[in-house]
């Protein structure tokens, strides 16, 4: 969607123009409406338990002369290049009567498929060995699957909005959870292919348990490769349901039908949590106690924020390279900072446990070096020749979080708070929101400066444009105040300074307005609805 800005001369040429653009995204959606309706692309998915694999189809009725298939260079929700390719064997191509058509290898991640205008079956295998239960990949063991979209569905160039039918075959006694729509017992659709990789499929045995937040269906469930959870089920999916209702309580709803948490109790090479649209998949040790607490409200807090408000160029996405903002800090370090925030609003977490957890990211960055070389935007561009998570010792992860923290308070400060970050959130929820187009890359700095009903450019400029230390003193506009201090010992002979130590808390000389300001941050989800 264009959004225009132009001011017009007169009410009835302004009238006329608002029509006019009206009607032509009218016809534009109908058209696209009929154009894509009778089209679908056709999957099939089957577990081969013995050769540790799944083997896949994709059907195409009606095909060009030639379709291209490629399989994704990347996987949404990680900063990296994967190389889903070399699992990848066994490819095969015919038409509806079983006929060889020719196969040409473009590059490793792609395929060409001269179709003659005939009913397309496309098929391969994919080697199930991703470490542990699953997680960026696919894995396949005698008793259960998992696959994640981006590793074990190739999409055909130019299809990637057309409707998604997917059936699974799965040997007798194997479950099936997915947070895909249903059409039936082994089938499912999706709107399109980034919808479709976005819905990750546990296949198997595991057990579940099924809850409901403000209305909400939830479910939960626990694979292990012994089949015998440590945890009490009940329990950890109780966290869950607590964990899981600020979100829902702040945004005033969801994006998703129903939400599903898939742990996956055993970790391969990669522990923690990687978010979905509907869902999203943990990699934890199978201990007596998960707790996962805001690792989980992270990954869930991503349906709205990364899955909805997104960067432009996150979706619709480009899966052929990498896909580069300077705005992952928002993504994901803002991320964090709420995920924090929602444990301690849920009451899961203390107040003192919240702010150890907020200085404990100050310290993290202080400690570092590299943020007086890189601003947290070049972190975010660069995390691609990294390691996904920022640049250096500079996470834009931290340092985000601590812009998320800054902001906030700058927000409350400026409106007397009135308003929080927790309204730029629902403003950019509501403009972006799919099918919406993402944000562009200087909007956030001007839907902050909305918010906050004045211009606090310098304010964005100093944190996420510049290498500057971070303004910790606008905390006290909130009550709070971090201190530094540094120590010398002379203990084993001449004087040696220690590292620098800071602290946040309660500032002793707060006035009654920043008291006031300091209870509006902690608590300003009570009067949401």
């Amino acid at each position: 969607m264009v959004y225009l800005t132009h001011k017009y001369v007169g009410r009835n040429i302004g009238f006329r123009a608002k029509v006019f653009a009206l009607m032509r995204r009218l016809l534009f959606g109908l058209a696209f409406l009929f154009s894509t309706a009778a089209a679908t692309v056709h999957y099939k998915l089957n577990p081969l338990p013995a050769a540790k694999s799944i083997q896949v189809s994709v059907t195409i009725d009606s095909p060009n002369s030639a379709e291209t298939f490629r399989i994704p260079a990347w996987c949404p929700g990680y900063y990296q290049i994967a190389q889903y390719q070399k699992k990848i064997y066994d490819v095969h191509a015919a038409d509806g009567a079983g006929n060889n058509l020719q196969i040409d290898k473009l590059d490793d991640r792609t395929w060409k498929v001269s179709t003659n205008g005939q009913k397309t079956i496309f098929s391969y295998k994919v080697l199930g060995d991703d470490p542990g239960l699953g997680f960026f990949g696919v894995n396949v063991v005698s008793d259960k699957t998992f696959v994640n979209g981006a590793a074990g569905f190739v999409y055909a160039d130019g299809r990637k909005a057309e409707d998604i039918d997917l059936s699974i075959q799965t040997p007798a006694g194997w479950d099936i959870a997915t947070p895909m729509d249903s059409t039936g017992e082994h089938s499912f659709k999706a709107g399109g292919y980034d919808e479709f990789i976005d819905h990750p499929i546990q296949l198997g045995v595991f057990q579940r348990r099924r809850f409901k937040v403000h209305g909400v269906p939830f479910e939960t469930i626990f694979v292990s490769p012994t089949n015998k959870p440590n945890c009490d089920l009940d329990a950890e999916a109780d966290r869950l349901r607590v964990v899981s209702a600020p979100a829902l309580k702040m945004f005033g709803g969801s994006s998703f039908k129903r939400y599903l948490y898939i742990l996956h109790l055993a970790v391969g090479d990669f522990s923690g949590g990687l978010e979905h649209r509907a869902c999203n998949v943990q990699a934890i040790n199978n201990t007596p106690e998960l707790h996962l607490d805001d690792l989980a409200a992270h990954e869930y807090f991503h349906a709205w924020n990364v899955k909805q408000i997104r960067p432009e160029i996150l979706g619709p996405f480009d899966y052929t390279g990498p896909q580069r903002t300077a705005n992952l800090w928002f993504a994901e370090g803002v991320t964090d900072y709420y995920a924090k925030l929602h444990t301690f609003q849920c009451g899961l977490q203390t107040e003192v446990w919240l702010k150890s957890q907020l200085l404990d990211q100050i310290q993290q960055l202080q400690q570092g070096t590299t943020r007086t070389t890189l601003t947290v935007e070049d972190s975010s561009r660069r995390c691609w020749d990294s390691d996904g998570f920022g640049v250096g010792d500079l996470s834009y992860y931290v340092k985000g979080l601590l812009a998320g923290f800054l902001f906030d308070a700058a927000i409350i400060d400026a409106t007397d708070g009135k308003k929080t970050l927790d309204d730029l959130m629902r403003l950019l929820y509501q403009k972006h929101k799919l099918p919406r187009p993402g944000y562009g890359e200087d909007e956030l700095r001007t839907a902050i400066n909305q918010v906050a009903g004045t211009d606090l450019s310098d304010l964005y400029q100093k944190m996420i444009r510049s290498t500057e230390e971070m303004p910790y003193d606008l905390l006290m506009k909130i009550g709070l105040r971090v201190r530094l201090t540094t120590a010398t010992s002379a203990e084993f002979g001449p004087a040696v300074k220690t590292p620098a130590s800071y602290s946040l808390e309660i500032d002793p000389m707060a006035s009654a307005r920043a008291k006031s300001m300091y209870q509006i941050w902690l608590h300003r989800l009570n009067g949401v609805e």
